[in-house]
């Protein structure tokens, strides 16, 4: 199918990727449908620039363009692998999504509460009390957050002699086995490391390490031979912007190294836009490619997966406000939230009416520098944009999310020219 708005969206990549120590350092947007593999496919802009802002000449000499298939940094889109494997896991009869996640992680027992800080300045815990479900660490229900979602996460890491975040270099389990809950199970739903303790039960059930699990039953089957956890020299640069001084050049760097010693399934995959289109569209197919061998999940699972798994008010409402802070630009735009946004098994549920044409119940999430994946059933259609730049959310991006998110449904003939 050849897309009749494709010149368009060439045109949004070209403009945003023009300056790209100020807009878009580089931008790499693939789509599909079901019974293609590939609708559009566009990219512009640089995989590699001098750490800091050259002449147009200079750049043209030291830097080296982006291609479709560069290896990009993930973060959180490796949940929905984290995610996939469990629900293999589930699909086999190993776990049900009420079993109490501590029959398979014996870690979770010990588990306590956050409740703040006493006169003295110290740590108050309390015992928890509340099973910590399959379901509730699938779907961020658990009390797990990052640090970057409570003010007061760093301070009880550092009193508890702790990196706040698993995935450092230099992090041990205990990283994530002592940072307690902020809240108890399923009273609130939270952005944070449930999912690295969900792919630890896929550890311990299989008998496998995360990479080796991940490879022989998701990516091998999708014919995906360039998504690891392993360090990858041919990596694209990282761009950071200051939130501080946004008008300011960005500086380009290396990528911050991962954990060697624990894989988790919150982030830490690296790889291309291209194959990480396989592994929507599997989705988007019913959990398989055109072969039957692809298969990853059974059509059953995928449809739980597109189903609200929100069980109150207090979870929905607190994902309302997540959508508010970013999770696409639209949210932002329209400073309000659609009805029927909620959590699916793997990502969010786009509430009704986007205004890109977009379908509701579409499942998607992102990754912390700027990589984007949307699987749409009632559209039949699927897309990725992955830029590598960092902080999330950072407002050219998002402009330009819009306009080839935008464009890609006016090809569909979802809206009008």
């Amino acid at each position: 199918m050849a897309l009749s708005t494709a010149s368009a969206i060439d045109a949004h990549l070209r403009e945003a990727t023009a300056d790209p120590y100020r807009n878009v350092p580089r931008a790499i947007f693939l789509a599909a449908r079901s019974n293609d593999p590939l609708i559009y496919s566009g990219h512009a802009g640089w995989a590699r620039l001098p750490e800091t802002e050259v002449s147009r000449e200079q750049l043209e000499k030291e830097g080296t363009p982006i291609k479709q298939d560069d290896i990009a940094e993930m973060y959180s889109c490796t949940k929905l692998c984290g995610s996939i494997a469990a629900l293999q896991l589930l699909e086999e009869g190993k776990i049900a999504l009420e079993d109490d996640a501590s029959k398979f992680v014996k870690e979770l027992k010990d588990v306590k509460i956050y409740k703040g800080f006493d006169k003295d300045g110290e740590l108050i815990l309390e015992e928890n009390s509340t099973p910590i479900t399959v379901r509730s660490l699938i779907t961020h229900t658990a009390g797990f957050i990052y640090y970057f979602r409570h003010p007061d996460c760093q301070k009880v890491a550092d009193k508890l002699g702790i990196e706040t975040s698993p995935y450092g270099l230099d992090a041990t389990r205990d990283s994530l086995h002592k940072m307690p809950l902020f809240h108890k199970p399923d009273e609130h739903w939270n952005y944070g490391t449930s999912i690295d303790w969900l792919t630890r039960i896929v550890e311990e059930i299989s008998g496998q390490d995360l990479e080796t699990y991940f490879q022989e039953r998701i990516f091998k089957p999708l014919g995906i031979t360039d998504v690891s956890f392993n360090d990858n020299q041919a990596q694209i640069d990282m761009a950071f912007a200051d939130p501080e001084k946004p008008d300011a050049p960005y500086v380009f760097r290396r990528p911050t190294p991962y954990s060697r010693q624990f894989r988790y399934g919150g982030a830490g995959l690296k790889g291309s836009a291209p194959s990480y289109l396989k592994l929507v569209r599997a989705l988007l197919r019913g959990g398989a490619l055109e072969d039957e061998s692809s298969r990853i999940l059974r059509k059953e699972t995928v449809d739980l997966m597109f189903k609200p798994h929100l069980t109150n008010e207090q979870q929905r409402q607190d994902l309302r406000e997540a959508e508010m802070s970013g999770s696409d630009p639209f949210s932002r735009k329209r400073g309000e939230s659609l009805e029927d946004v909620s959590w699916g098994l793997g990502g969010m549920l786009s509430g009704k009416g986007l205004a890109s044409g977009r379908g509701g119940g579409s499942l998607h999430w992102s990754g912390m520098a700027n990589t984007f994946w949307v699987v749409d059933r009632e559209h039949d259609v699927c897309f990725v944009l992955f830029s590598n730049l960092q902080p999330y959310g950072w407002q050219p991006v998002f402009d330009l999310w819009e306009k080839v998110e935008t464009e890609l449904y006016k090809g569909l003939g979802v809206r009008a020219e």
